[in-house]
């Protein structure tokens, strides 16, 4: 399938004819103007090649999502499938529909009987409709759209019956301060009158201190198992609760659908669900409002909305941001180039076992069926979620719910979830689409092979790509970059830099005349670059990433430099002598 499929492509690439040198001229030369900008020209390329090229960078990938944002808006819709409208939706909501009156007419906020600080205080506090609901059932309508608040119900199925996991929720995302402080943003950004924006902080700081007292208390990790029937009818122990509406709750982690009494109920540590019961039977209904409301609008009210639709729309995300931002016959020809040439050079190496072999293959055939095609079976699982213009906040909703219950994405997923991270940072880079060969090489070759390489691992087991074979020949390889850095991200940083390297030489051979004229033009600039040179300097730039920490920047810069220092084509690019940094100063470890 999947070589039909590169076929089909390779053949409609061809049938467009070879590309314009013109426009590939004129491409190459708009990229070696926009690196004068990003990199640091006060450090030499041979002595600090992460800091020359992503010193001045910080800001690329946050500039991209707010270009690449602008270009799924923009895209042409007859190009588009339904749920990549939906996804323009949601950005189009995301502008425009986060204020007040957007919150008030979200499903959630009706069902859960508002947001109290919002409210003026009204004379017969019983008319509220808040005041006449249960904690449980304030619980389950977020429960319901993905919201796990104080605890977690996993519903799954085990010999034709129900087996239901509680969990007590463990979640500090913020330290306290931290915390009072958001609380202070989130009040302050929906216009919250300062007097009662002052009580409801009160409210929720002190309910969050209870909280957070129960989740820092000592356990034993036990579990007790129920069945339904007897679940609801047990009281816990001594713990006197109210009588409590489980069968509600479940109706709406259900779909409608109720348990059955023999259903399996298992309790996760019981005793700590049973303090989260009593603080929650303790707990006014405006308070606990109050700090739901607040806690839950605080990872929209701070996240732009390519965050959002990075976490809650992922799926589409990842397959729409390379078609609207790369030339797809183009690109794909790219996967078929460098797929080719793993296949050549390392499926049948000492270093890549089968099963890597085969999740490789899984990953170049999905993301070169995205790109060209898109995925008709997510477009139809899509089908029924229905994205309107108006509601930030009801399109959130959602979009929980239908994430909720379905299984967590495969490995090859969430492989080209990461994967189409670079095309944010090649929008801010360009600030155009259809991206054309050799930009491809040259801003994602790179990228694209050590995903490719990788596609076998997980970050539970780095190295779980290699062969069980290769393990002699790794020990040797681990002896000649001890120092250096990981080898096992050394080793794949390597394979990876070869397989780019093979594709964009092959792109570049059969055009001589045309690139002594590039490397003639390139050379005149300020940067003094070249085609070789704009290799490494693009396809590191697309991987800079400001959001890492400062251990994560030091291993990256680590396995850069390490990675560069046994290459031989960079230091031939910058004429690297020695005595430079990143000049060898023994044996290169050359993997192949």
């Amino acid at each position: 399938m999947l070589l039909r499929l590169l076929t089909i492509m390779w053949i409609a690439g061809l049938a467009c004819g070879q590309e314009s040198l013109a426009r590939v001229e004129n491409d190459l030369l708009t990229l070696s103007y926009k690196l004068e900008q990003y990199l640091d020209t006060s450090k030499q390329p041979c002595q600090d090649f992460y800091g020359y090229v992503c010193s001045h960078s910080a800001n690329l990938s946050q500039t991209g999502r707010q270009r690449l944002q602008s270009m799924i808006k923009e895209a042409d819709v007859a190009q588009l499938m339904d749920m990549e409208l939906q996804l323009v939706n949601f950005f189009k909501s995301c502008e425009s529909g986060r204020g007040i009156e957007a919150l008030k007419g979200s499903q959630l906020f009706r069902l859960s009987g508002g947001w109290p600080a919002l409210e003026l205080i009204k004379a017969n506090a019983s008319q509220r409709p808040n005041q006449t609901q249960s904690w449980l059932t304030v619980l389950g309508n977020f429960h319901e759209v993905g919201a796990p608040y104080f605890f977690e119900s996993e519903v799954i199925m085990q010999s034709n019956k129900r087996l239901v996991v509680i969990r007590p929720d463990l979640t500090r995302r913020n330290t306290l301060r931290k915390f009072e402080q958001r609380v202070g943003e989130v009040l302050q950004s929906f216009g919250i009158e300062q007097s009662r924006a002052h009580v409801a902080a009160l409210e929720v700081l002190s309910l969050e201190r209870s909280r957070r007292d129960i989740v820092k208390a000592d356990h034993i990790d036990d579990q007790v198992e129920f069945s339904y029937g007897n679940f609801k009818r047990s009281a816990f122990g001594n713990t006197s609760l109210a009588r409590l509406d489980w069968d509600g709750y479940f109706r709406k982690l259900l779909g409608g659908k109720t348990l059955q009494p023999s259903d399996t109920i298992v309790v996760k540590q019981l005793p700590r669900l049973v303090d989260y019961f009593v603080l929650l039977q303790n707990t006014s209904m405006v308070r606990l409002l109050n700090w739901i409301w607040t806690d839950y609008l605080m990872d929209i009210a701070d996240a732009d909305c390519h965050h959002l639709a990075e976490t809650y729309a992922g799926d589409i995300y990842s397959q729409m941001a390379p078609r609207v931002t790369a030339d797809r016959v183009e690109l794909a020809r790219m996967y078929s180039v460098l797929g080719k040439a793993y296949a050549d050079q390392l499926a049948g190496s000492v270093w890549i076992d089968e099963i890597s072999q085969q999740s490789s293959r899984q990953f170049l055939g999905s993301v070169t069926r995205l790109t060209i095609n898109g995925d008709e079976l997510l477009d139809a699982s899509y089908h029924g979620v229905l994205l309107g213009r108006r509601s930030l906040y009801r399109n959130l909703e959602k979009l929980r719910k239908f994430q909720r219950p379905r299984q967590q994405p495969s490995q090859s997923v969430q492989l080209v979830r990461h994967y189409s991270m670079a095309f944010a940072s090649i929008s801010a880079l360009l600030g155009q689409s259809n991206l054309t060969t050799p930009l491809n090489y040259l801003l994602l070759g790179e990228y694209f092979s050590r995903s490719l390489v990788a596609a076998g691992s997980s970050s539970g087991t780095p190295g779980a790509w290699r062969s069980s074979d290769s393990e002699r020949r790794f020990a040797v390889f681990q002896e000649c970059a001890a120092g250096q850095a990981n080898a096992n991200d050394l080793l794949l940083s390597l394979l990876a830099q070869r397989l780019a390297l093979s594709g964009y030489r092959q792109w570049l051979a059969t055009r001589t005349t045309f690139q002594e004229r590039i490397d003639a033009l390139l050379a005149a600039g300020r940067t003094k670059m070249s085609l070789q040179r704009l290799f490494f300097v693009a396809n590191l730039l697309v991987d800079c990433r400001s959001e890492l920490g400062v251990l994560q920047q030091d291993r990256k810069r680590q396995v850069t430099h390490a990675t560069l220092r046994n290459s031989r084509e960079f230091g031939e690019a910058f004429q690297c002598r020695l005595g430079d940094s990143l000049h060898p100063q023994h044996q290169r470890c050359n993997p192949l």
